[in-house]
């Protein structure tokens, strides 16, 4: 009990002591005794790694799909793992082009990139409108992307030269997402699409 005019000062040491034993091993720990967020972060470094080649995503920043910096690389790409949220596994690396595409698309701006962008995306992709850049489920006359194996995506700073590339999602080859509109895009298919 304090009393009036006297105040009571409780070493720094002992307030450490009681915040710490007040915290449950399991609250902070993991499996075996690792902390969860470092556990956490190396699985999504690892997911993410996986979108692209090694000898590219062993040196890109890795991103939670928060946008929060895992590990900070050394060669300008950028990965982020698999979203949770969505169907398929859409884990994906990408260069500093596409961060600036992806951001447009997001925010419903115009990109403004002015050199070629590649994306990589070597897990597939989750199921996606190929007319409709903000589609979430398919329409009738939609032509709806799905179950996409491993591709890589190529932006353009002029997409007029794409102009005569074939935006069938369903040839066989490579073809241009989102025809039309700021978000036009090469497709280039590494697995068959469809599947064979």
């Amino acid at each position: 009990m304090m009393r009036e005019g006297k105040s009571m000062i409780v070493p720094v040491g002992v307030l450490i002591m009681a915040v710490t034993a007040a915290l449950s091993p399991s609250s902070v720990l993991g499996e075996g005794g690792a902390r969860r967020d470092v556990v956490r972060q190396a699985a999504e470094a690892a997911a993410a790694e996986h979108a692209a080649p090694a000898s590219l995503s062993k040196h890109a920043t890795i991103l939670n799909r928060d946008g929060q910096v895992v590990r900070i690389g050394s060669n300008g790409w950028m990965c982020l793992p698999d979203d949770p949220n969505t169907v398929g596994t859409d884990s994906v690396c990408m260069n500093e082009s596409w961060r600036n595409f992806m951001d447009a698309l997001k925010n419903k701006k115009t990109p403004t990139y002015t050199q070629v962008g590649i994306a990589y995306m070597l897990q597939g992709d989750r199921p996606v409108s190929n007319i409709d850049p903000y589609a979430t489920e398919p329409k009738p006359g939609d032509d709806w992307v799905d179950q996409l194996g491993a591709h890589i995506m190529v932006l353009v700073p002029n997409a007029d030269t794409l102009k005569t590339v074939s935006t069938n999602s369903r040839n066989g080859g490579p073809w241009v997402m989102w025809a039309g509109t700021p978000y036009a895009h090469l497709m280039i298919p590494i697995d068959s699409y469809p599947s064979q």
